[in-house]
């Protein structure tokens, strides 16, 4: 095979995995930077989390999950799109209040093994309503995480895909 055939075999093959990768991380697998405390202690600034884009084509979010969504329009304010990972606290037809340090999920405190505090503040009662999600870090220490506390229920078309594994730096070997 002559030098230019055996350069345009090399570079079909290079688009066509250039077009697969980014097909893959569009519709199946991406992976993100938690940039942040706002989920601590389950996971800390700097992890590298693999995120299930195709999870939620099949059902909607579910209670404990923890999703990365994108902010969008008018409902996170004026500004440039962010990427966030928090969990889902409540899903649609679910009331969630806070009070006395606890969560509170239509009407019941939530059991909540993954926050190592109370959680700081009240919040009256917020319905959710269809298509929407309540979401909240798990870092509930004042100040700590920056969530549907402040700017309400999230639209699930704003939800990315679900976090499935943190492949760096591996829990429990970080400094």
């Amino acid at each position: 095979m002559t030098a230019p055939g055996k350069l345009w075999n090399w570079l079909k093959t290079l688009a066509i995995a250039a077009i697969l990768a980014l097909f893959i991380r569009e519709n199946l697998l991406a992976f993100y930077v938690v940039d942040g405390n706002s989920m601590s202690p389950t996971l800390v600034n700097g992890q590298l989390v693999a995120v299930n884009k195709l999870v939620y084509k099949f059902h909607p979010p579910r209670r404990g999950d923890v999703v990365v969504f994108v902010t969008r329009g008018n409902a996170f304010g004026p500004g440039p799109e962010r990427v966030f990972i928090k969990r889902v606290i409540a899903v649609p037809g679910d009331t969630v209040a806070i009070a006395n340090g606890a969560v509170f999920l239509n009407g019941e405190p939530l059991h909540e093994e993954y926050i190592d505090t109370a959680v700081h503040g009240e919040m009256e009662p917020v319905a959710v309503d269809d298509g929407m999600v309540f979401l909240m870090g798990d870092n509930r220490r004042p100040g700590g995480s920056w969530d549907s506390r402040e700017y309400g229920p999230v639209p699930m078309t704003s939800v990315l895909g679900r976090a499935e594994l943190i492949l760096f730096p591996i829990p429990g070997k970080v400094d």
